[in-house]
């Protein structure tokens, strides 16, 4: 029989184990992502036609045109064609996209003006040769506007690795700041006529190269003529970037003679001997075996008036014997 004393012993006994629940106020449930986002992120990516992009090319061709650095490179070109081998197609490796995913402008002015820099090349050499010149353009990330924009150019624009294929003795090739394989692969089966990337200096001037290694570029150093290639003002465009060139042998230029196969559009006779020692040269000598860090530097000649009253600044290149003295 339960008694009064022992209700009140077991009352106190049971309120001991209240427990009391409290909100954490830290506690909150997580944001809720608007339907419109989840859909605009499924949505599939919509690329620019290619008349957006020849558009906006267009634009872009016609202010850099009027810069010192597209004179400049003519006039490098036109300059040194008498004295170095014939070019007879052009490949343009890596120009990069035009339409980029997020719309950067810095990355889609740097695309526009590398490819209008290897187009200006080609005009200007098939101006001098009074002969078209092909061009292929090899890119893993052109879209289809890409693809059309180029070929409405006229160009063809081709899977890898199609373009390293097709390079030979006569071939441009035109590789801004490309990766090491990218170069090898383009230089491995033979030394092209002329191309226009990051020289060996660059290369060399890392410091992780062992002896013999990237043999294709330090060979083209040996064997070919290197210039600086005119900078884009303030712009990274074509930063540590060198033009080589394939020389003629003596004999082709003493049977030649006067009788040089290319028109001649440079102007005065004193063109080819005066502005092409504006600027300076791709540093770097011939060396007895490969090439070394210990580079010969010519010293840089003087603007020509007429290139000051237009504002000229960039650099122009003075071509180098291969022996390494300026000529």
């Amino acid at each position: 029989m339960t008694t009064t004393e022992d209700k009140a012993t077991k009352e106190p006994q049971e309120e001991e184990w209240t427990f009391v629940k409290t909100k954490s106020r830290f506690r909150r449930a997580p944001p809720k992502v608007p339907s419109a986002l989840k859909a605009k992120h499924d949505e599939p990516r919509v690329y620019k036609s290619a008349a957006d992009i020849t558009g906006e090319y267009e634009s872009f061709r016609a202010r850099w045109r009027e810069t010192p650095c597209h004179g400049h490179i003519k006039q490098l070109f036109r300059s040194n064609v008498r004295k170095h081998k014939r070019v007879r197609r052009a490949v343009c490796l890596g120009v990069g996209t035009f339409d980029p995913e997020d719309g950067g402008w810095d990355a889609k002015r740097k695309s526009f003006i590398q490819l209008d820099g290897f187009l200006t090349v080609v005009e200007v050499l098939s101006e001098l040769y009074d002969e078209s010149i092909p061009c292929t353009l090899q890119e893993p990330r052109f879209t289809p506007g890409d693809v059309g924009f180029l070929t409405g150019l006229g160009h063809d624009v081709v899977e890898s690795p199609a373009a390293f294929d097709a390079v030979d003795e006569d071939t441009l090739v035109f590789a801004i700041h490309m990766y090491r394989p990218i170069y090898e692969m383009a230089l491995e089966k033979t030394l092209p006529a002329m191309f226009v990337g990051t020289g060996w200096d660059t290369w060399d001037g890392v410091g992780r190269l062992t002896e013999g290694e990237f043999k294709c570029m330090s060979d083209m150093h040996r064997s070919h003529t290197h210039f600086d290639f005119p900078q884009d003002g303030n712009h990274t465009t074509f930063s540590s970037t060198c033009l080589y060139w394939r020389p003629k042998s003596e004999d082709v230029l003493r049977e030649q003679g006067d009788e040089t196969g290319v028109a001649d559009r440079s102007g005065p006779e004193e063109n080819t001997e005066t502005v092409s020692k504006v600027g300076e040269e791709c540093p770097g000598k011939k060396p007895d075996s490969s090439p070394t860090r210990d580079s010969h530097t010519v010293e840089k000649g003087k603007v020509l008036a007429d290139e000051k009253s237009a504002g000229g600044g960039d650099k122009m290149a003075e071509p180098r014997n291969e022996d390494g003295k300026a000529s």
